[in-house]
């Protein structure tokens, strides 16, 4: 199981400052699964990192992806 490392946590906070969006507002499982995700949990935005070698082509769609649902 591949896990998030504090490299991919802060391209994340680089994207959800810019909203912005509070970093208490963020959960980010620690294992990166699948094609990756996000979605609204209540108050908090669920972001899953998929889980692949190369986390441009999602890193790059999600401001709108989390605009999309905010």
């Amino acid at each position: 199981m591949r896990i998030v490392t504090q490299a991919m946590m802060n391209r994340i906070f680089e994207i959800t400052d810019k909203i912005p969006l509070s970093r208490e507002a963020i959960q980010v499982p620690l294992g990166l699964t699948g094609d990756g995700s996000v979605r609204k949990l209540g108050f908090k935005i669920e972001i899953v990192l998929p889980d692949s070698d190369n986390l441009d082509p999602f890193f790059n769609t999600l401001q709108e992806k989390i605009k999309s649902i905010l």
